[in-house]
């Protein structure tokens, strides 16, 4: 596509690059401060928690135990160190390091990292939340100037212009922003490679073999980084790779770099796992449930994984539904702009650079092995922290506003009325882009500001004083809370956080002899609006969802229909319909007679805590 923005003047272009840093601006600001509810994602809250731990000099220690974590590193043999393993440092092998370390930086700065010190003292937002958020935003701003470079080198700054428009009012971009998920940190580091990849590509064009290997190294050095913010990030690794190998020549010395790269990251990850775990997997497997399995959560909840065996008779038949899911998903997933889909038209028109024509295959080649790799593990939500969609908006936004543009060209207008044209033709698709945005921007500025309704807590399920304040009131920092969102409990709290069996006898005669090993008794059970209240499909689906543990989630839901009635549900479950008398019901575990008798609201019947009835006071 020949340059249009040659006919503008250089002060035009000044004033686009205003506009888009005010925007950027305005957009970012907005989010943290106007319509900042703290954070809401659960992968957040663990790697935030992990953060804080580094902070303190603890390592890559976790708070957020699961059942099938604990059971990896205590039942399948000792530590590589020849040591019990001590499941009061659990370390986390879920994880990539790369966020965590930022979030650990920030915290260490702001002096979050002192838990006792930072409690909430008013407000609905813990303070600690805005420190992730803004970090995330800090990287989500230094992602668009990168996005804003790239698309100027490959196309012109009225591109890139208009294309920074689009990510900017991207509700599902500004969300991420503010999410403290990983992806903000690997937007920064895809869109870093891409540019050397773009300089290697140039490169090879003028014959310059020696430093088109080396752009292609560093391109994969900074894609090897954004591996180390999320390890799904190894399915762009791939698709670079099977990329350089088709277009540069020799394909060996190129495919060497690239493989080195690969293999590297896996071996790291390998090590990671083994030394903290015994098991070179770690937790990675643990996402095929999503697509042959009984589903991510059930399996960490399981103390046996023999008791959810991998469903490998129809795995292609759910790998093939996830696939089109993402197909299906691709508009939503990349934020909902609306030129996203030009990308594919893009595909079929030939552009007159060499370096854009070839840049957009490989763009394409990676995003094709990325859906595979998404479709893999079932990950088929907008946001979430293995999406990979939303790395690739940026590059998918600028090829169709250049195809647009290059449409436009074709009328073969002129002067003023060209770009009066082009102008008018953006401000409307970035106006329809953005429409979710600007129709609700009033009243968000109006409950924001004059209603003073900011800082209101993403409830349900989350209510952070409850956690913060309440429960640390009526814990011990040095035992267990067993709880539905264990991920809130080890953030706002900083208690450790058992993820709730779905098995009574999961928990009683499995994973709790394990904690005793390492001096860990369990001191309570917290019931939450994650167990009740947003649990889809009625009771049915509270029942397949806590198992064993349902009476109490519907304990709640009763409770808050008749408050006045002081029903205890976990009474009806003391006997066992088991031939085995010796089985341990809920009952005996939870009822007014039972271990943890003493029933404390923590915010209503919405948040109920189990605990001993000795620790009343």
């Amino acid at each position: 596509m020949a340059s249009i923005i040659r006919e503008g003047s250089s002060k035009t272009i000044v004033v686009l690059r205003l506009v888009v840093a005010a925007l950027l601006a305005f957009m970012c600001l907005f989010k943290l401060h106007i319509t900042y509810r703290g954070l809401d994602q659960p992968a957040a809250m663990e790697q935030a928690q992990i953060a804080r731990s580094l902070a303190r000099g603890e390592g890559f220690e976790t708070r957020v135990l699961r059942p099938i974590n604990l059971m990896q590193v205590y039942g399948w043999g000792e530590m590589p160190n020849n040591e019990t393993a001590d499941l009061s440092r659990l370390k986390d092998t879920m994880y990539a390091p790369l966020n965590i370390v930022a979030m650990a930086v920030a915290l260490k700065v702001t002096g979050y990292d002192d838990f006792s010190g930072t409690r909430m003292t008013d407000g609905y937002v813990y303070g600690a939340d805005r420190v992730i958020s803004s970090t995330s935003t800090l990287f989500f701003i230094i992602a668009i100037i990168l996005a804003y470079m790239l698309i100027a080198r490959l196309f012109d700054e009225m591109v890139a212009c208009a294309s920074s428009c689009f990510l900017i009012f991207s509700d599902l971009l500004l969300n991420y922003s503010v999410s403290g998920l990983p992806q903000p940190l690997m937007l920064c580091f895809m869109l870093a490679g891409m540019h050397m990849l773009l300089t290697a590509i140039k490169c090879y064009e003028s014959s310059d073999s020696l430093w088109a290997l080396l752009y292609v190294a560093l391109a994969f050095f900074f894609l090897g980084l954004m591996v180390l913010t999320s390890w799904m990030g190894i399915w762009v690794v791939a698709g670079l790779l099977i990329y350089v190998c088709m277009r540069f020549r020799p394909m060996g010395a190129y495919a060497a770099v690239g493989g080195s790269v690969l293999l590297l990251l896996l071996a790291y990850s390998a090590v990671r796992n083994y030394q903290y775990t015994g098991s070179v997997f770690g937790n990675a497997f643990l996402g095929l449930y999503n697509s042959f399995g009984g589903g991510e959560e059930l399996a960490m909840r399981s103390a046996n994984l023999n008791n959810m065996p991998l469903q490998s008779q129809s795995f292609v038949l759910r790998f093939i539904g996830h696939t089109f899911a993402q197909l299906r998903g691709l508009y939503v997933n990349m934020g909902s702009i609306l030129v996203v889909p030009f990308f594919f038209l893009a595909l079929f028109n030939r552009f007159k650079r060499e370096s854009v024509q070839s840049m957009k295959w490989g763009v394409f080649c990676m995003w094709v092995i990325s859906c595979v790799g998404m479709a893999l593990f079932g990950v088929n939500t907008p946001e979430n922290p293995s999406q990979l969609a939303i790395l690739f908006a940026p590059l998918f936004v600028a090829f169709g506003v250049s195809l647009v543009f290059n449409f436009l060209a074709r009328i073969n207008l002129e002067g003023t009325t060209f770009n009066q044209l082009r102008g008018l033709t953006m401000f409307l698709m970035v106006a329809v882009s953005a429409g979710p945005f600007i129709v609700t921007l009033p009243e968000n500025i109006y409950r924001g500001i004059w209603l003073g309704d900011r800082g209101r807590p993403h409830f349900p399920p989350y209510y952070p004083p409850a956690l913060n304040n309440s429960l640390v009131d009526v814990s011990s920092p040095d035992h267990v809370i067993v709880t539905d969102q264990p991920w809130a409990v080890a953030w706002y709290a900083d208690r450790r956080a058992l993820w709730i069996p779905t098995s009574v006898d999961d928990l009683v005669s499995i994973v709790e002899p394990a904690l005793k090993e390492s001096r860990l008794e369990l001191q309570g059970i917290l019931i939450t609006p994650t167990s009740h209240t947003t649990v889809s499909n009625g009771v049915s689906g509270i029942v397949a969802n806590m198992g064993d543990f349902a009476p109490l989630a519907l304990e709640g839901k009763i409770l808050q229909m008749v408050p006045r009635h002081n029903l205890a549900l976990a009474d009806y479950f003391v006997e066992s319909v088991s031939a085995n008398r010796q089985t341990m019901t809920l009952g005996n575990l939870v009822s007014s007679q039972g271990r943890f008798s003493n029933r404390i609201p923590l915010l209503g019947a919405e948040m109920i805590y189990y605990n001993q009835a000795e620790a009343r006071n």
